[in-house]
């Protein structure tokens, strides 16, 4: 089974695995009272997602890094688009085979706007 994954509108290579978070995101005044209960207000809710991948081609991770773009974009899966901004992208270098670099593995964390 593959996941269509689309950032920027553009199909990425299918990942292996895509991991999502719900984040609660709390008012900026949160906090805990002399007694030690929480006073708060939830502002929203918000999804991060770890995305991964195994082997790739250089020109596949090259696609991820044009349009996993630094600065907000859209992404799609499973009927679902949001507007993220990504982390850090790190991947593992396989070596070269066929006159290409290879990738090990892939994997990206980004977060709803």
């Amino acid at each position: 089974m593959s996941l269509d994954l689309y950032a920027g509108g553009v199909l990425m290579p299918s990942p292996v695995e895509v991991s999502v978070d719900n984040e609660i995101i709390w008012s900026e005044d949160s906090g805990r009272t002399l007694d030690g209960d929480m006073v708060a207000d939830v502002v929203a809710e918000k999804q991060t997602l770890s995305i991964s991948w195994g082997y790739l081609t250089d020109s596949q991770l090259e696609m991820i890094k044009t349009y996993m773009i630094a600065g907000f974009f859209p992404i799609s899966f499973c009927g679902i688009t949001i507007t993220v901004y990504r982390g850090t992208l790190s991947y593992v270098i396989a070596g070269e085979y066929g006159g290409e670099i290879w990738h090990k593995s892939a994997s990206v964390k980004v977060v709803q706007q």
